[in-house]
């Protein structure tokens, strides 16, 4: 008799666990699911920092655009102006013209 009763508890208890199963299987599934949407490869947060690295991509596109059309309009008026050309040959190389004098600063 007593196995009789052991065997039922075992079975009454095996059936509550498929039944506990069922309910939380949907659960779980759902679980992995938003896990899946918020925080997979294509999840809602990826998709977000993809963006905002977009984003930060075409500003720095655009300013370094600007950055070009500027240093290509100054390369245009330096290769234009042959004054300006001279002047800033002397200044940043330290070039000089034929027959100049140089006068050395040694106090700096």
């Amino acid at each position: 008799m007593l196995q009789y009763t052991n065997r039922k508890k075992f079975y009454r208890n095996k059936f509550r666990l498929k039944r506990h199963l069922k309910k939380l299987l949907p659960i779980i599934a759902l679980a992995g699911y938003l896990y899946y949407l918020l925080l997979g490869p294509y999840g809602f947060i990826n998709i977000c920092r993809l963006k905002k690295e977009e984003l930060s991509f075409k500003r720095q596109k655009e300013r370094l655009l600007e950055e070009r059309e500027a240093l290509s309009d100054s390369l245009l008026m330096i290769q234009k102006d042959t004054f300006l050309l001279e002047k800033l040959a002397r200044e940043k190389l330290g070039m000089i013209m034929p027959g100049d004098t140089v006068i050395l600063n040694i106090e700096e």
